[in-house]
Order: C-alpha cells, then structure tokens, then sequence
C-alpha cells in the first residue's frame, strides 16, 4: 500500500460516506486521483463492494528472531577477566518477536513468523507470545533444533556492552517454510523483517512480496550489509548511525551529514530512513516529503536492549493509523523510552500504562 493509499483508507475509516471530492480536497489533490486510488485499494482487497465497505483485515506480520534474552546487570564499573557482581534474568526475546509483541501490545492484530526448538525455552517463547496477543500460528516448532539464546552483558549505566548469541536454528527459516504463509504475508498491511534471516529468505522475501510496504530493522553493524542490494524494495529504514554509514559509505557525524545520507538512500529508493543518532535522538526523513530531527526523550535507562524494537512497532502502528511521519517518530520515541526504563523488553512494562 502507497503512502496516499493509507491515507485515503484512514479517511473511510473515519467516515465511510465521505465523498471523493471531500477527499480530494483535503490531501490536495484531483478528484480522479482519488478515484484511481480507491480503485487500487478495492484490487487489494482493503475496500469491498460499494459504499466503501472496508475490509476489517488489517494486520502486520513480522518475520525474523524469537530467542530468550539472557540479560547480565553489573551493579559497578566491569572488571575485566574476574567476577562481577549483578543480577541475571532470563526474558522472551528476538527483534522479530520483540517487535510483534509490541505491535499487539499497541492494540493491533500481529502475526510472528518464526522458528524455535521444541524444547522448554521454546515452549516458553510460544506461550508467553500467544499471551501478549500475538497470532503464533505461523511460529514452527522444529524438532531437533535449539531454541535461540541471545545473552547480554549490560554495563551500570544500562548500556549494552556486549552480546553473544545462539541462533543458527534461524537458517531452518528457509523459503521453502516461509511458502507456507505466503498468503498471510502477501496480504499483510505491512511486513517487518529484521536482519537475522539469512540473505537467501531476505532475498526471497524481498522477490515475492508485492504491494506491502516493507519495514526493516538492520539489526547489527555485522548483518545490516544482508540489504544492500534490496533497498528499492523497502519502505522504512530503520539503522542507527554505524549501520547506516556501513550501508551508504557517508560518515554521519552532524545532521547535515544525516541530510546527505538520506538523500543517499532516497535515490536508492527507500522511502522513509529513521535513523537513530544516539543522545542527538532520531533523524527522520521521507521521499519527496518531510525530513528534520526529533530530539531524544530523556529517561532513566536500565537497559538499553529492545529499545529499537520498541520503536520500530511504533512505526508500524502508527503507519496502520494513518499518522504522519513526524506525529509517529514522537510516538515511537516514547515506546522507546518506556523500554529503556524497564529491565523487560515490551512497550508497557509492570506499572506503566498505555500511551
């Protein structure tokens, strides 16, 4: 679905008996331009019959990681090669999954593809998942496999200052398992991948996915490279700064530099880069449309894991409300600033509520 496209739907949500005219005149453009556009979105199924009936299917699928964090908390400065004092705790994780949960946290139909063993961190993984709201169908079960195990060291500052993770079972995420919901996927509202798949299901994805806008979290500095060559099939961006100067080969040091990579980007054909610039907070900009920096939300950080995660879900809900960029990057900074207060990954942590 095409930025105006969603527009245009959000309009009929709001009022099914909105003329075109109406429509026209309020996103500035012909009224046979409208017209074209509902036509497309009765061809996508979003529009059914007469007197814009609108389809109640709407739903995002995110694909890639479920893995249990194991996540180290260091109550002083480290000592290297000795003992540390701290506390560990064991949490449902993976960018995919993490995600997917959000996004149903925030009220929305979410579907997970993904892959864990059929053991009891996956066991735990499939039944904490079903019950934040996810649809967990498509989450397979393989005999044989281990479920992936992501552990973190996180310094006293709540910074991240290491991972190790044990995720080979993902390389059983192939094609061939992910044709098993091709049409889940294909008639997604949107799509989320995370950078954990191999470049062969990245490349399939990317072939066989038409007219959903696809979303991608790049991950690591190390897997962030998988998508270089598949950037005019996506819709947002989402890198921090070192993943983006990887991809594009600009230093990024200052906004004008932000600017430039954008520009970089835009002319590659992604649509929308949200890109993290650390304390600076986020830089946002969209093709032919929007750009500028949004500052960072000031919060007392505990642990800096899932954050991205966060905020990419809040993308997602706020593309399936309609919402315009700069209204949803402040949005999603405040998903992610719940995260960052709270040793769990998900956006509505014990004694939060909803935004």
């Amino acid at each position: 679905m095409s930025k105006r496209e969603n527009q245009i739907l959000q309009l009929l949500k709001r009022d099914p008996f909105i003329q075109q005219q109406e429509i026209a005149d309020i996103l500035g453009i012909s009224r046979s331009c409208v017209a074209g556009h509902i036509m497309n979105l009765s061809k996508k199924g979003y529009i059914k019959g007469k007197g814009y009936i609108l389809s109640k299917n709407a739903y995002a699928v995110s694909i890639g990681a479920a893995n249990i964090d194991l996540t180290s908390y260091a109550y002083n400065e480290l000592i290297y090669e000795d003992s540390n004092p701290g506390k560990i705790i064991s949490t449902p994780g993976g960018v995919g999954r993490n995600i997917a949960q959000n996004i149903a946290l925030l009220k929305n139909e979410s579907y997970l593809i993904s892959v864990i063993g059929n053991d009891q961190n996956g066991k735990v993984l499939f039944d904490k998942t079903k019950l934040a709201g996810v649809n967990v169908k498509f989450l397979y079960k393989l005999d044989g496999e281990k479920t992936s195990i992501c552990n973190s060291i996180i310094d006293k500052k709540g910074k991240c200052i290491l991972t190790i993770n044990d995720m080979s079972i993902l390389e059983k995420l192939t094609p061939a398992l992910l044709s098993q919901s091709r049409s889940l996927i294909q008639h997604a509202s949107v799509l989320v991948v995370d950078c954990n798949l191999t470049e062969e299901t990245l490349k399939w994805l990317f072939r066989h996915v038409k007219n959903v806008p696809i979303f991608v979290d790049t991950v690591s500095q190390s897997k962030a490279p998988k998508i270089r060559h598949w950037l005019s099939h996506i819709h947002t961006l989402k890198p921090n700064r070192t993943e983006a100067e990887i991809l594009s080969g600009i230093k990024i040091e200052n906004q004008k530099d932000a600017a430039k990579a954008a520009d970089w980007f835009h002319q590659r054909g992604v649509q929308r880069l949200i890109l993290s610039m650390d304390t600076e907070g986020v830089y946002y900009s969209e093709l032919d449309n929007s750009s500028g920096c949004s500052p960072a939300i000031h919060t007392n950080v505990i642990n800096s894991n899932g954050a991205g995660d966060a905020m990419m879900a809040g993308l997602v809900h706020c593309w399936l409300e309609g919402m315009e960029l700069k209204e949803s990057i402040q949005f999603s900074q405040q998903c992610s600033a719940l995260t960052l207060s709270s040793e769990h990954i998900e956006i509505f942590p014990k004694n939060h509520s909803y935004i």
